[in-house]
């Protein structure tokens, strides 16, 4: 009895040389896409927040390779809403979905591990491709390549720039 406390310990509190940043910077569990509810992960607040709107509607999404939620937002000086979508996806996918799009990609700084965005000719959206790296890969869509950016900061402050 005594033995199996001692291991039960031990596992709860490993050494503190185990806890080098190196080993505790691993890569995330793997998400689950199918249960994964990206309107909570990134709620509306925050991306009405980055437009100085209002959120007016919600609209989750999710398959077993990757979720989604459309936010509309009513910005200041505006009665109706416009729709800006996120997507979050396994972070494979980030170099994989360059081998399929056709229009020019501009490579974008400060945005985590990697961040691209592109005009889609077939919806005419703005699309932008961040990766984090041993997590997640996300698209941020919006009518304007400003829009798709704003987007794009909020939901990486969300997930990985929170104020402690």
């Amino acid at each position: 009895m005594m033995t199996s406390l001692l291991l039960l310990a031990a596992a709860a509190f490993p050494p503190a040389s185990s806890q080098t940043p190196d080993r505790s910077a691993g890569p995330q569990p793997g998400r689950d896409y199918a249960t994964l509810n990206v309107c909570k992960l990134v709620p509306g607040d925050a991306i009405a927040r980055a437009f100085g709107g209002k959120l007016a509607e919600v609209r989750p999404f999710s398959d077993k390779s990757f979720s989604r939620c459309v936010y509309f937002i009513v910005p200041p000086g505006r009665d109706k809403p416009l729709g800006y979508v996120l997507y979050i996806q396994p972070p494979k996918d980030f170099e994989e979905l360059k081998k399929h799009i056709a229009e020019p990609l501009t490579t974008l700084a400060g945005l985590e591990d990697g961040a691209y965005m592109f005009r889609d000719k077939g919806d005419g959206r703005f699309k932008i491709h961040v990766l984090k790296r041993g997590d997640l890969m996300f698209q941020a869509t919006a009518d304007t390549a400003e829009s798709a950016r704003k987007v794009a900061d909020a939901v990486v402050t969300q997930l990985w720039r929170k104020a402690p």
